[in-house]
């Protein structure tokens, strides 16, 4: 799609908009909160991938 010059950019732009808030979001609460609460947050997030896959694939 690239190749050919047909490129979504106004989708980029939003993608990067919102990496680049999350990115700083999470750099903000790591330093306020410590390490132990992102640890309890990636394992919620973790957890939830497992179920939302184990749900996809037996469901």
């Amino acid at each position: 799609m690239a190749a050919e010059g047909r490129v979504l950019w106004l989708l980029g732009l939003g993608m990067a908009a919102c990496n680049l808030t999350g990115a700083r979001l999470g750099v903000h609460f790591a330093l306020k909160r410590g390490s132990r609460f992102i640890r309890v947050v990636l394992l919620c997030v973790v957890i939830a991938l497992v179920v939302k896959l184990a749900y996809d694939q037996f469901a």
